[in-house]
């Protein structure tokens, strides 16, 4: 659990490096969001609305004629909900329909495509209609609020009204049997009055305050919709991102290496141009004064102090998988070594897939196991590299370096042994013990023997190596593999038998600090002054 916990992002570096790493997955989602909002918003049909408004008096008309309370009154929320209510009745949509004449509109329809909202801080209702036609929703909104106040009107003076047909009624038949003079007749006759009055005030308690004078268009909106697009395409891409990173096992920080595989680290290496990817060439050769050969040299003296007077002679190198920059970096390590000195040969021993002979340019046979067949010496398989010097300038002693046909330079030797041609399967080859003798006539040559072995998960043959060797130093690429890869690569190398070295972390980019600093000195290391040695 406490490992688990300790591979989450844990400070804001954090989390830049995760939205780094998956800036495809975080930008594609908000772009082709917006790109498609847009697109659906601008293809529909545009949709206008127009807007009036209406005053509700919500004075008691009573208490001011027949000063009596009315509770209503004092809750204004209240009272214009329930206005706003009124105005969504089917009975009224069905007026506000006729009076329109709109063809094809029917009730329903116009109670979907308008709205009714009481104000928050006025005794006003909000009427507001939508149509594809801005000349029929200004109409329509203007009929709205139109019918609501003879409809309101109507609703509020309908029981005054009856009131007032049974009072007439009444009145009349006093006035039939001549009692104009008796107090019930004096009683109707006020109650009549009072109740006019009442009447006249309820047919002015609403009006039209503000009629529609045209309508705006409110759908579609294409910027507003790929603005929200974007920002709902963001939201997704972070999701993404975050999520993928938390199912995601590979290995992304040196620290989980080293917990991992419990071994020095002898450098960090940049991953090679796409120049020299593409034309499979080392940097070693081709640019040996760039910040990229430099760290090439910084594992050269990581590799002389884990490995003193050359103590181990014979060296392997193995990764866990493909693809990890095996077989380039010992090639510019072997150039590197030989420069300083060193007689260095290399030997590709990954039958399954040489490679060594496509980095120097040179015939793959014959190689080692013509050697072991007895088709072919020592000295014809042996291919001398030619070295350059490591600022292609002159040499300590003021001359260029005169012997580069046979691979030397500055007293350094460097030669290549090839996989050659593959006969019989690699396991049974490498347990051959004419191939032990090969490589100890090898070693007899020179100072050092740098093997390329295959990746140790994926054959045996790594594993078979490891007993006649005498160190081993592996090759890991953070991104590449899988926690539970690695753990398993760490368990089988401290199985081998051989002195384990260190471990070197290929991939790695330079920041740009490092790359301006670097640059800075190797240009003043280059400037002629005169009898000044090159750096």
């Amino acid at each position: 659990m406490t490992q688990a916990f300790s591979n989450r992002p844990t400070t804001v570096a954090d989390y830049l490096t995760i939205l780094r790493r998956r800036k495809w997955m975080v930008v594609i989602p908000p772009v082709v969001a917006g790109v498609v909002a847009f697109f659906v918003a601008s293809s529909q049909h545009p949709l206008y609305q127009a807007s009036a408004s209406i005053l509700v008096n919500r004075t008691s008309v009573v208490n001011a004629v027949v000063n009596i309370a009315d509770p209503a009154a004092g809750d204004p929320t209240r009272f214009l909900t329930t206005q706003a209510s009124i105005a969504r009745s089917p009975e009224l949509a069905t007026r506000v329909v006729a009076a329109a004449g709109v063809p094809g509109l029917t009730p329903g329809r116009m109670l979907g495509e308008s709205s009714v909202h009481p104000s928050t801080t006025s005794d006003v209702l909000y009427v507001g209609v939508k149509d594809r036609s801005p000349a029929v929703a200004t109409r329509l909104a203007n009929a709205y609020a139109s019918e609501f106040t003879k409809y309101k009107t109507e609703l509020d003076t309908a029981r005054i009204n009856n009131a007032l047909a049974v009072l007439k009624t009444r009145i009349d038949a006093l006035r039939a049997n001549g009692a104009t003079a008796s107090p019930a007749y004096a009683s109707l006759v006020q109650t009549q009055g009072n109740l006019e009055t009442i009447g006249k005030l309820l047919a002015d308690n609403t009006s039209v305050l503000t009629p529609a004078g045209g309508a705006g268009q409110v759908s579609p909106r294409p910027k507003r919709d790929a603005g929200v697009g974007i920002a709902f395409g963001l939201v997704l891409g972070l999701a993404l991102a975050f999520l993928a990173e938390a199912l995601d096992r590979h290995i992304r920080t040196e620290h989980e290496l080293e917990r991992a595989l419990q071994l020095p680290l002898l450098g960090r290496l940049p991953k090679p141009s796409r120049e020299l990817q593409k034309k499979t060439d080392l940097v070693m050769l081709k640019h040996p004064a760039s910040v990229e050969a430099e760290a090439f040299r910084k594992l050269r003296t990581s590799f002389e102090f884990v490995n003193p007077a050359a103590a181990a002679k014979t060296i392997m190198v193995t990764s866990a998988v493909q693809q990890e920059g095996k077989s380039t970096t010992i090639a510019n390590l072997a150039i590197a070594l030989a420069r300083s000195g060193r007689r260095v040969v290399l030997v590709d021993l990954d039958l399954r897939r040489p490679f060594l002979n496509r980095l120097f340019h040179t015939s793959g046979r014959p190689g080692i196991t013509d050697i072991v067949m007895k088709q072919a010496d020592l000295s014809d398989a042996l291919r001398p590299i030619p070295l350059p010097s490591s600022f292609g300038a002159v040499a300590r002693n003021g001359n260029r370096p005169s012997d580069l046909s046979n691979g030397r330079s500055e007293g350094g030797l460097l030669h290549l042994l090839p996989a050659g041609t593959i006969a019989l399967p690699a396991g049974d080859l490498l347990q051959d013990a004419r191939l032990l003798d090969v490589l100890d006539q090898v070693a007899g040559r020179f100072d050092l023997v740098l093997i390329d072995a295959p990746p140790l998960l994926a054959f045996d043959d790594a594993m078979i190596l490891s007993a006649y060797v005498d160190a081993i130093f592996a090759i890991t690429r953070l991104n590449r593999v899988q926690r539970p890869i690695l753990h398993e690569f760490a368990r089988q190398l401290h199985t081998c038998q051989a002195n384990l070295l260190g471990y070197v972390l290929t991939g790695v980019e330079h920041s740009e600090s490092y790359r301006y600093m670097y640059e800075a000195y190797a240009y003043e290391a280059r400037e002629p002054t005169g009898s000044r040695e090159p750096v």
